[in-house]
């Protein structure tokens, strides 16, 4: 699943102008986000991460524990819900490094267009975390007439703040009705998330991937001055830094 090919997406408001000046920096950060990708899948990322927790955090003060919801263990393959702590969880299910724990989010992984001078690589969408749990669904409250409740307050500046009051959805029998799907998280706050307990920026390019950058885009910039001016090319033993990411912006450049 993980060799699924990234995804390139521009806003509505980027014309056929902005997206021919923007596509050496689409190709650039395809090609950068594939090879992130593939090497995050690997465990491997540009600075070394801490360790998992140890720590229980949540549990009766004498008896703490580490919990996750119910769905989130189906999808990581946890026999249970409860574990001493963070790493206890994770060993369990020989998660051994932050961000790949279920895939998802290395999968949302995609190129966007950062208004009409830039392209970015982000975390899209969003996918079921630890705490994913399925919430109450709530209706408006109503008076005998059907029309909706509204509490008001008066916030210090004086101003009349008005909040539609809810109430739980049931069934004839009075039962809580529950959603049918349980609450997701947003990618780029699970992201956030690994960087805040494991300091690590998945997205950080290693000084290897920096340098391939660097080459293949000069030596892009080069070509492109031979061909306009004319001129002899001299090969030169530089460093090209990690070489398959060099190779594969430079072929994403060519198409």
């Amino acid at each position: 699943m993980l060799e699924l090919e990234i995804e390139i997406h521009f806003s509505k408001t980027a014309t056929p102008a902005i997206r021919r000046n923007l596509a050496p920096a689409a190709a650039l950060a395809k090609a950068t986000a594939t090879h992130m990708r593939r090497r995050l899948a690997r465990r491997r990322y540009a600075t070394r991460p801490d360790a998992f927790s140890a720590t229980p955090t949540a549990g009766p003060k004498k008896r703490r524990r580490y919990y996750i919801s119910p769905a989130y263990a189906r999808e990581i393959g946890a026999k249970k819900t409860s574990y001493k702590s963070s790493v206890d969880m994770h060993q369990a299910v020989r998660a051994t490094a932050p961000g790949v724990v279920s895939g998802e989010l290395l999968r949302s992984m995609r190129v966007r267009n950062f208004g009409r001078d830039a392209m970015v690589i982000e975390f899209a969408g969003s996918s079921l975390g630890a705490s994913s749990t399925h919430t109450a669904r709530m209706t408006a409250q109503r008076d005998e007439e059907g029309q909706r409740l509204f509490e008001t307050t008066l916030s210090k500046t004086g101003q009349v703040r008005a909040r539609q009051l809810r109430e739980f959805k049931r069934d004839k029998k009075g039962k809580v009705l529950f959603r049918r799907n349980p609450k997701k998280v947003l990618n780029r706050l699970k992201a956030a998330a690994v960087f805040n307990h494991t300091n690590i920026g998945l997205l950080q390019p290693t000084n290897a991937e920096s340098k391939a950058q660097v080459a293949a885009i000069g030596e892009n910039l080069f070509a492109i001055l031979i061909r306009t001016f004319g001129g002899v090319v001299i090969q030169e033993e530089n460093d090209k830094g990690e070489r398959r990411l060099y190779e594969a912006i430079k072929r994403e450049l060519q198409r």
